[in-house]
């Protein structure tokens, strides 16, 4: 019968380093990824925003409505009529009451049409609400 020793000179060993090198550079190839790809994550409507001197809040905390220069209106990425927005919104605000909600209007788009949402969200009850603009560069 064959015995094994492990303690002699010829026996293989067991490694007890770890090796980075792979794990390093895969981590860098995902934090390149994630860099590019997280300003294509935000709302998928493209809209013009009127420019502000003040800092643009963080859209990625609420629910956001977006209405377009042709007058489309978005519930983040859903394109709704105004009739149906009441039925859509009050289903998804019901659940989510403690989020801020976030108008993204083209500049172009009439007063009255941002107006006419800001009214359809009191009507919901929403007290949290913003206005996304585009920050104004510096001179």
């Amino acid at each position: 019968m064959n015995s094994f020793d492990f303690n002699s000179a010829g026996s293989p060993r067991v490694l007890s380093e770890i090796r980075v090198t792979a794990l390093v550079d895969v981590m860098t190839v995902l934090l390149i990824i994630f860099m590019i790809t997280t300003p294509m994550i935000q709302s998928g409507v493209q809209v013009d925003l009127p420019r502000a001197s003040a800092a643009a809040p963080d859209l990625g905390e609420g629910l956001v409505i977006t209405i377009t220069s042709e007058g489309s209106l978005y519930l983040e990425d859903r394109l709704l009529s105004i009739a149906q927005f009441d039925g859509v919104f009050g289903e998804i605000f019901e659940d989510q009451q403690d989020k801020p909600v976030f108008i993204r209007g083209d500049e172009e788009v009439p007063y009255g049409a941002v107006i006419g949402v800001l009214d359809k969200l009191k009507q919901h009850g929403v007290t949290q609400i913003g206005l996304a603009t585009s920050l104004r560069p510096s001179r």
